[in-house]
């Protein structure tokens, strides 16, 4: 397995003086704005994501990064200063959580062929992206009274019930959706993430099992699962999880491979404090990972 480097200078302090914080902040808002033009529908996500992010250095940075051929291609680019505009953006940036966790509507039962029905979805959307969520209820529930095959709008109107904490409702009508589509993307990582809000962890964890075996390429599945394991002391196949999610993340060039490697960094500050320390070490060695600490 080829080796991969995790760089847990983000267990520390970035130490980053006022000048390069407004410039982190300057080149994120930059970046943000232009993944905010890219359409969630197309693939390659990420890529775009990262041209975005590299053009706001350069436009922000030019004199610091560009070298003296001027070839983009050839810019490099300060790995924590990277780094810093991917965790500044995870934290800022709602147009990079939508498009990253955003489902495909090319996918069976995105849309519905009766007019109501996706007119009061529309509509439900627009109160979501508000943070309306009552009134997002109402769009998403006549929606799915119209057209009960309409599974994205039992998504989001799980989704709506779930940023209301009304978790049991949520989760009947992620069930609804898995009826329609058992094999759903959005509600079985969403029906995970509620059970996990409602302290249900064994359901959480099946769940969690359920969607990875499903879209074994999906960083979220690990990620989530992970988090879990670790919470319930299960540190070794938490750790394990959190590791392959980061490798996920970072073969795909996401910039949520700053959020993984965070929490890997708190796994090894956290084993290390209970003298259990050769876990991460036997898990790291499973993934061939080389820790870098700056």
């Amino acid at each position: 397995m080829k080796g991969i480097t995790i760089l847990l200078f983000f267990i520390l302090n970035f130490g980053f003086s006022q000048q390069k914080t407004e410039q982190v902040k300057d080149i994120s808002e930059n970046a943000c704005e232009c993944i905010s033009n890219i359409n969630s529908d197309i693939d390659q996500k990420n890529k775009l994501i990262k041209n975005c992010i590299t053009n706001a250095i350069i436009t922000i940075l030019k004199p610091d990064v560009v070298s003296k051929t001027n070839n983009i291609s050839e810019i490099q680019i300060d790995k924590k200063l990277y780094s810093s505009i991917e965790k500044y953006l995870i934290e800022n940036c709602e147009a990079l959580k939508n498009i990253s966790f955003s489902e495909n509507k090319k996918f069976e039962h995105a849309t519905s062929s009766d007019v109501l029905a996706q007119l009061a979805y529309d509509d439900g959307m627009e109160y979501l992206e508000e943070k309306d969520y009552e009134k997002a209820i109402l769009k998403f529930k006549k929606a799915v009274k119209i057209d009960s095959s309409f599974a994205f709008a039992w998504d989001n109107l799980g989704v709506s019930y779930r940023k209301t904490n009304q978790f049991d409702k949520a989760i009947e009508a992620y069930k609804k959706s898995l009826e329609i589509n058992p094999n759903g993307r959005m509600p079985l990582i969403n029906i995970a993430v509620t059970y996990n809000l409602r302290k249900d962890y064994n359901q959480t964890i099946k769940y969690y099992n359920k969607y990875n075996s499903i879209y074994t390429d999906d960083p979220e599945g690990y990620y989530g699962l992970g988090l879990v394991l670790y919470s319930n002391k299960e540190y070794e196949k938490g750790l394990d999880n959190l590791i392959h999610a980061y490798t996920i993340y970072t073969n795909q060039q996401s910039p949520y491979r700053t959020d993984a490697a965070s929490k890997i960094g708190y796994m090894y500050n956290d084993l290390k404090k209970q003298d259990k320390i050769d876990i991460f070490n036997k898990v790291a060695a499973k993934y061939n990972l080389k820790i870098d600490i700056k």
